[in-house]
């Protein structure tokens, strides 16, 4: 790992990731009429756009899933991966909204810590 990978983990993933994820599964900060809050939802759709890939969002609720109104208005709309988290901390501290690639730091973060084991 470069010292500029390690720089960018420290920064952008400040935070270990939830064990308790499921593949596909992540933390979004929805903002509603009161506070905005943390939930869990899973990524399954996939939207090319024109400067990237939006995924659309669900969230589990009474056996059921439920889109998430990404804030577009647009059924064919999403959010980027700089809006899914792998923890509720680095979600609520919106720590890489920016950060599109983010996984691929946690993945480099995953495989040096099995070097040092």
């Amino acid at each position: 790992m470069t010292d500029r990978q390690k720089e960018m983990i420290d920064y952008y993933l400040p935070n270990d990731p939830d064990p308790t994820l499921e593949d596909g599964e992540y933390f979004f900060l929805q903002y509603t009429a009161g506070n905005p809050r943390v939930i869990r939802v899973l990524a399954l759709d996939i939207f090319p756009c024109r400067d990237g890939i939006e995924y659309g969002i669900y969230q589990r609720q009474g056996g059921q899933m439920k889109r998430i109104d990404a804030g577009w208005g647009d059924p064919m709309r999403g959010v980027r991966m700089g809006d899914l988290y792998d923890n509720k901390q680095d979600c609520r501290d919106q720590t890489h909204g920016a950060m599109h690639e983010w996984e691929a730091l946690r993945k480099l973060q995953r495989e040096e810590a099995k070097a040092w084991n």
